[in-house]
């Protein structure tokens, strides 16, 4: 179930980062409002799923890690080329579907 939680933490980071003005990916920036109260939304969301696998404060911890993880893993790879932050993106979201979905259905 983890596993399922980075997907929104992931698009999350991303949304923080397609917010900045200093973003390469898009050619304008997106509204920063509405990116940081879906940003915001898709946090509580992943700590949610967390909290299912792991007690409160320990759940805070995991999604506060995944989401520092993301911001990071999100600036570094936009700056390289859209390609390989494609392919990574692409990669990670399936990894994370499928083996998250396969453990939580075993």
């Amino acid at each position: 179930m983890s596993l399922l939680a980075i997907i929104p933490i992931w698009i999350a980071s991303l949304l923080l980062y397609l917010a900045s003005p200093k973003q390469y990916l898009l050619s304008k920036p997106l509204p920063k409002w509405p990116s940081y109260l879906l940003a915001l939304g898709l946090y509580v969301c992943a700590n949610t799923l967390f909290a299912q696998s792991y007690p409160l404060v320990s759940a805070l911890l995991a999604s506060l890690v995944v989401l520092m993880m993301g911001l990071v893993s999100v600036t570094l790879l936009a700056g390289k080329s859209k390609r390989l932050f494609m392919v990574t993106s692409v990669l990670l979201l399936t990894i994370c579907s499928s083996v998250g979905g396969i453990l939580y259905v075993a």
